[in-house]
C-alpha cells in the first residue's frame, strides 16, 4: 500500500513546548539562524510527539525505537531527505540533553538513511563558453565594473553567491595574489589563487570603484528614506549594492539578465559553479578540487564527475537496508 502524504503538524502540547524552549536556547548558543532553529525545533517536537504517543521517554529511547520512528515517517509519506533532516534534528536534541545528563544515550548517533536521491549537475557549460562570456561582458560604469569583478570570481574561483556576500576587503591578498574565502557550516574556508588580470582588476576595484560606490550611496536621494542604509554593514562588505542594500540578490539578478543577452544558455550562479567544478575535475585531482570548491565531503565533489555519471546514478539509487521498502 502506498504511503499517504500528510501535511506535517507542528502544534505541540505545553509539556513538549517546555522541552523545546531549552533546545531552542541551546541552538541559539550555537549561533544558528532563526529559520534553522525553527525547523530543528519543529522536527524535534514531531519526534517528542511520536514518543509521547508510543509512551516512551527520551532517556529511555534506543536505536530500535528510532527504526520504528523511521517506519512511522515513511508511512506519513516522508521522503528520505526529510527523514534524514529529522534524524539530524534528533541528534542535535540529544546533544542538548547530553549537556544536562552526560550519561544519556543518543539513539540517533550515526543513524542515516542511505540512498537519498542527489540532484545531479545539469546544463553544464564548457569553460570556453564561460571565458567567452567574461570577455564579452563590457564594463562601462561602476556598477558593471563591479559586476565584472564578481563574474570573474564566479568563473575562475567558483565562489557561491552566499560566499560573495561574506567577502570583506581584507580577504583580498593582493601582494600574495590570492583571495580568502571564509567557511561556513556548509563549506570549508580556502585560499585561492587570483589570475594575474584579476589582481590588477581587484586593485582598481578596491582603490577606485568601491570607494566611488560607497561615496555615491551616502549621498541623499529623494526616494531613499534616511536611516535605511546600514553604513557599518556595507563598509565591511567587499561587494556593495548600488542602492545601499545589504543584500546582493537584486544586483546578481540584474547582472544575470545582462549575461543572458550575451549567452541565452546562462541561467544562474549555481549553473556557473557546477560548470567550473566540472572543468576543474578534468584538470586537477579529486582532493584538489574538493579544496578549491570548499566541499566538506569528497562525495559532494564526486557528483560533478560527469564521465562517470551513469555509474554514479546507479550508486545513488542503491538503498541502504534501512531505506528499502519492506
Amino acid at each position: 500500500m502506498k504511503p499517504v502524504s500528510k501535511k506535517p503538524c507542528y502544534i505541540f502540547t505545553g509539556e513538549i513546548k517546555s522541552k523545546l524552549k531549552g533546545f531552542e536556547c541551546y541552538l541559539q548558543g550555537l549561533g544558528q539562524d532563526k529559520s534553522t532553529i525553527r525547523q530543528k525545533s519543529n522536527y524535534a517536537g514531531y519526534f517528542l510527539n511520536w514518543l509521547e504517543n508510543e509512551h516512551l521517554q527520551p532517556q529511555e529511547t534506543r536505536y530500535n525505537d528510532l527504526l520504528s520512528f523511521i517506519d512511522h515517517c515513511k508511512l506519513e509519506g516522508n521522503s528520505k531527505k526529510l527523514i534524514n533532516s529529522k534524524l539530524r534534528s534528533i541528534r542535535n536534541f540529544y546533544r542538548y540533553l547530553k549537556e544536562q545528563n552526560p550519561n544519556i544515550t543518543n539513539p540517533a548517533a550515526n543513524l542515516y538513511l542511505k540512498g537519498e536521491t542527489w540532484k545531479l549537475p545539469s546544463n553544464i557549460l564548457s569553460f570556453e563558453e564561460l571565458e567567452k562570456l567574461c570577455r564579452a561582458y563590457i564594463a562601462t560604469d561602476n556598477r558593471s565594473k563591479r559586476n565584472k569583478v564578481i563574474l570573474h570570481l564566479l568563473v575562475y574561483q567558483g565562489v557561491t553567491t552566499h560566499e560573495l556576500k561574506q567577502l570583506e576587503p581584507s580577504h583580498v591578498k593582493l601582494k600574495e595574489g590570492k583571495i580568502y574565502i571564509p567557511g561556513n557550516r556548509r563549506r570549508n574556508s580556502r585560499h585561492l589563487e587570483l589570475k594575474p588580470f584579476q589582481i590588477m582588476q581587484m586593485h582598481e576595484y578596491l582603490n577606485e570603484i568601491r570607494p566611488a560606490i560607497l561615496n555615491e550611496i551616502q549621498k541623499p536621494r529623494p526616494a531613499r528614506k534616511p536611516g535605511k542604509i546600514n553604513k557599518a554593514q556595507i563598509e565591511n562588505r567587499l561587494f556593495i549594492s548600488i542602492n545601499g542594500s545589504e543584500n546582493l540578490n537584486s544586483s546578481l539578478l540584474h547582472m544575470f539578465k545582462s549575461l543572458q543577452k550575451i549567452n541565452h544558455g546562462i541561467l544562474h550562479p549555481k549553473q556557473v559553479r557546477a560548470s567550473v567544478i566540472t572543468y576543474w575535475l578534468k584538470n586537477y585531482n579529486l582532493r584538489q578540487v574538493q579544496y578549491m570548491a570548499g566541499h566538506k565531503y569528497v562525495s559532494s565533489t564526486e557528483r560533478y564527475q560527469l564521465s562517470n555519471i551513469s555509474s554514479l546514478q546507479s550508486k545513488l539509487e542503491r538503498c541502504h537496508p534501512l531505506s528499502r521498502e519492506k
